[in-house]
């Protein structure tokens, strides 16, 4: 039987004729994890790192299309897995996954794929049930306001750079993934959010704040305007 044989010592060629006779590839499965958050190229490193048919970027040119669509989970491989065969199992989990949120999802009224950009914002902004309801609850607001989202976890999809790196100049970058600049949703998920962030996103705390911040500590911190959140940031902010 044609296929990848793990020969862990000398063998016989007879002992080599029966397993291939019997299809006894001996291959040893992989388990690879796989947090919630990563993106696509995230993704991509982890992956390759484990499976040596797989490619950084053979990953990443086959889910261009895909972020915010392969399900962050823990996955078991054979050794000698494809990259079709691992996108596949990933897809077809975030499509199990969703299942569990199709009746909030019809009903809350937003496309599939508002949520699941709104989700990978959450996701990469808020850390609990709580703070995410309240983030999203947020964001929402904004969008109906017609207010730019202002967010600062999509400039790790521009330029990798997070809250405490990020400058002035790096806010005037011209993408549409800059939510300073453009308003609405990002033109795809900035990541792959878990479920957690997708119920949060399709079940949003209503508040009267319109501002957040999360302080060096992990805290998150509330306005109500925007003279409130300037003196949120001078508190928590260094």
């Amino acid at each position: 039987m044609a296929g990848d044989y793990l020969l862990k010592t000398n063998e016989t060629s007879f002992r080599l004729a029966l397993r291939m006779n019997r299809g006894d590839f001996q291959l040893e499965p992989i388990k690879i994890t796989l947090p919630e958050g990563l993106n696509i190229y995230e993704m991509a490193k982890i992956i390759s790192d484990k499976l040596p048919k797989v490619s950084e970027d053979d990953f990443i040119a086959k889910t261009k299309k895909l972020e915010g669509y392969l399900f962050p989970d823990t996955y078991i491989f054979q050794t000698n897995t494809g990259v079709y065969t691992v996108i596949e199992a990933m897809q077809k989990n975030f499509e199990r996954k969703l299942l569990t949120v199709a009746d909030l999802i019809k009903s809350f009224g937003k496309s599939q794929s508002d949520v699941i950009k709104m989700s990978s914002i959450v996701e990469e902004e808020a850390r609990t049930m709580e703070t995410r309801q309240i983030v999203a609850g947020i964001l929402w607001k904004r969008l109906a306001l017609s207010m730019p989202l202002q967010v600062d976890a999509s400039f790790k999809y521009i330029n990798g750079k997070t809250t405490a790196t990020l400058t002035l100049a790096d806010l005037k970058i011209d993408s549409p993934y800059n939510s300073y600049l453009y308003k609405g949703l990002p033109p795809t998920p900035i990541c792959n959010p878990g479920l957690n962030s997708i119920k949060a996103t399709l079940t949003p705390t209503k508040t009267d704040y319109l501002f957040f911040l999360t302080d060096k500590n992990g805290e998150m911190h509330y306005a109500r305007n925007y003279q409130e959140h300037l003196l949120n940031k001078q508190k928590y902010l260094p």
